[in-house]
């Protein structure tokens, strides 16, 4: 009868240490940095992102800069952003699979599964 009292028991301190892991995990998805490129012929673009997905920089290659590329320009900066949010996302869950090890929570693996989509 008094088996899974152990279980419980560990089950409820796992719990209890999950805010403090959380935080600390958001504090260091915040300071990691993805970068993500899209490239065609010597046109480039690379941007940066938090592993919360914030974008920090954008680096454009100058030959973008000439108007007949405005078109070129706008679709690789959309595919580098996309690249480096999908990086930072898979990154995420992961850490979040990861702090969350052990602990039995319905739902989540699905959570984690759509976070990194």
């Amino acid at each position: 009868m008094f088996k899974n009292l152990g279980n419980i028991a560990n089950l409820m301190k796992a719990f209890g240490q999950l805010p403090d892991k959380a935080a600390k995990l958001k504090q260091q998805m915040e300071a990691k940095r993805i970068r993500g490129r899209a490239c065609e012929g010597d046109h480039q673009v690379t941007v940066e992102v938090s592993g919360l997905g914030q974008v920090h920089e954008v680096d454009i290659s100058s030959s973008l800069f000439a108007p007949e590329h405005r078109s070129l320009t706008q679709r690789l900066t959309l595919e580098a952003i996309n690249h480096a949010v999908t990086q930072a996302k898979a990154m995420h869950a992961e850490s979040i699979r990861e702090l969350t090890q052990g602990v039995d929570i319905p739902g989540l693996d699905k959570v984690i599964q759509d976070m990194a989509q």
